[in-house]
């Protein structure tokens, strides 16, 4: 199973003008998974802190980590066996200077494709993340001061508090058109302006 679209080489051909070396790779070693993502050069953490990624310099103190994974999955509808694909693109913004071990995730932007009209999460939307710099340091501290005791104080105060990381905030929702904030992949060339879009107007924002 590959990338049925051809959006891997749409991305790599589009976007090489807005981001140096940026190239999606495939990383072997997955049964009914083709999971392609840029090789960087630098350490950081994707998705809560769970996942290990290398980040490519974009520009400034600003780092850029993106993956496309396109799973396959079956299912059977009377006789017959249905396979589908689900299409997942992730782009996240890191910040951190060059001496830091690990750079700081702010937000990820993702398009999920999950061949389901009825699907409640926004696609494509937004992650907010930037809260782990926060954490870190507290946590940074903490361990280093008081043994850890101020880590218990903070993550009892958190547990009152919804995790804003864990909402898919919509990116085009078109609401006032009565339209769906659900939009399904159809084309290479779609994901490639959405994310040429994306990439150029983040940049604008860190700019400013």
């Amino acid at each position: 199973m590959s990338d049925y679209l051809g959006i891997v080489e749409t991305i790599n051909k589009d976007c090489k003008n807005l981001v140096e070396n940026i190239k999606l790779i495939e990383v072997p070693g997955y049964y009914n998974i083709s999971l392609f993502k840029i090789e960087g050069n630098s350490f950081a953490i994707n998705r809560y802190n769970s996942e290990p990624v290398k980040v490519l310099r974009w520009f400034d103190k600003y780092w850029l980590y993106i993956e496309a994974k396109f799973t396959a999955q079956e299912s059977k509808q009377g006789q017959k066996r249905i396979k589908t694909i689900h299409t997942n693109i992730s782009i996240s913004v890191y910040e951190g200077d060059d001496t830091d071990e690990v750079k700081i995730q702010l937000f990820r932007a993702e398009w999920d494709d999950w061949n389901d009209p009825e699907h409640n999460h926004s696609q494509p939307h937004w992650h907010i993340t930037s809260s782990q710099a926060i954490e870190k340091t507290i946590e940074e501290y903490s361990i280093h001061f008081d043994n850890g005791d101020f880590i218990s104080l903070i993550e009892d105060q958190k547990s009152k508090l919804f995790d804003v990381k864990k909402i898919h905030f919509a990116m085009n929702g078109n609401w006032q058109h009565d339209q769906t904030h659900i939009h399904t992949i159809i084309s290479s060339d779609q994901v490639s302006k959405w994310l040429k879009g994306l990439l150029n107007h983040i940049r604008v924002e860190l700019e400013k």
